[in-house]
């Protein structure tokens, strides 16, 4: 029974770390001396807060796991890119987190890298989330459509990725009006497709 309970404060102790680093890191960055008022907001030495995660790029790719929390849970198209923009728009409020999530891709070059597995991962899921909230209320799509809906979240994906990084040279680019156009764009261009396809049948 003690085992168990320490099981469950350990846990619990986890989650406490990832709020608070997911609020200091937004405002301070990642660097050391944010780590360090992590370790002391959860009255915990660095070597305490360690501890409880394999590896600091281990800590810093859960953050960003527990950012995403954010984006998921919607139930329409609609609901989705609500809450991708809304994600987006929290940008000048949580520049440390935007650097942290734009070193993260560059290290997930690095196959060995906790990075790696977090975007190819983070990757699938919003391609597979987008085309079944797409799709829920039109007909069952051809693989060539299929295919064509899947490039065009790619390249959501990646022009999202790449705006995030040119803001953090420029943070006077309007990244949040930029991903409306682009979605606005690429839905017409999926109407286009869907209807083509419909008159060659």
């Amino acid at each position: 029974m003690a085992t168990r309970g320490s099981y469950a404060k350990g846990i619990a102790k986890r989650a406490e770390i990832l709020d608070v680093a997911l609020e200091v890191f937004a405002k301070e960055g990642y660097r050391g001396t944010s780590l360090r008022k992590v370790a002391q907001l959860c009255n915990l030495s660095l070597a305490g807060v360690m501890h409880y995660f394999d590896s600091k790029e281990d800590l810093l790719v859960q953050i960003l796991r527990k950012r995403d929390l954010r984006e998921e849970g919607a139930s329409s198209k609609e609901e989705l890119e609500g809450n991708f923009l809304a994600t987006l728009a929290k940008m000048d409020d949580e520049p440390g987190l935007v650097a942290l999530y734009v070193t993260m891709v560059a290290a997930a070059v690095d196959p060995a890298h906790p990075a790696a597995t977090y975007f190819k991962e983070r990757y699938d899921r919003l391609l597979q989330v987008a085309e079944e909230l797409h799709y829920a209320d039109r007909p069952a799509p051809s693989l060539e459509e299929r295919g064509h809906f899947r490039l065009m979240t790619r390249s959501v994906l990646a022009m999202a990725d790449g705006l995030q990084q040119q803001w953090l040279v420029d943070p006077t680019l309007d990244v949040v009006s930029t991903m409306k156009l682009a979605l606005a764009q690429i839905g017409d261009v999926m109407e286009n497709i869907a209807n083509t396809m419909k008159s060659a049948d």
